[in-house]
């Protein structure tokens, strides 16, 4: 088996463990369009440079940043694309509409609020996976959550 063969492996095994765990973060960052992009842009990066990241301590982290990194533009084109709307979205129901509410309020937190309450509430990932998943600490992804359920909570009510 030549090196590449034994390199290809590893980064096969490492998309089979954890690149559905980049994908979820990323998604709720940024919303499924995007941030499904820039999760399939980060894996290129990684692929790319699989000998340099699979030695790295949280490739994981380290890929979730080139994520962020590679939707900026399409952050930027999607505002733009919003501004200009092609069509009058159509009356939402009350259960549609409730649920427009929410993605609209989940919307308005900071990123990686946003972030760390999707993946921790509604993902089920522990507050440790959540701290690796995003490079920052226990401490930081308890407060995340907390403030981030309680401004999302406010936003909710306002909007009933």
């Amino acid at each position: 088996m030549t090196a590449h063969e034994i390199a290809a492996r590893g980064f096969d095994e490492y998309v089979r463990i954890d690149g559905d765990r980049l994908r979820r973060a990323l998604v709720a960052h940024f919303g499924v369009e995007i941030g499904t992009e820039a999760a399939a842009e980060a894996l290129a990066v990684a692929w790319r440079d699989w000998d340099r990241v699979q030695s790295m301590a949280n490739p994981t982290g380290y890929l979730f940043r080139v994520g962020q990194s590679r939707a900026r533009p399409l952050v930027r084109w999607a505002r733009r694309r919003h501004r200009f709307p092609d069509a009058e979205p159509s009356a939402p129901t009350r259960d549609r509409a409730e649920l427009l509410d929410l993605f609209d309020s989940l919307g308005r937190l900071r990123p990686l609020q946003r972030s760390a309450v999707v993946l921790v509430k509604c993902f089920g990932y522990s507050h440790r996976e959540v701290a690796e998943l995003l490079d920052v600490n226990e401490t930081a992804v308890n407060n995340l959550v907390h403030r981030g359920l309680r401004r999302l909570r406010n936003l909710m009510e306002d909007s009933a």
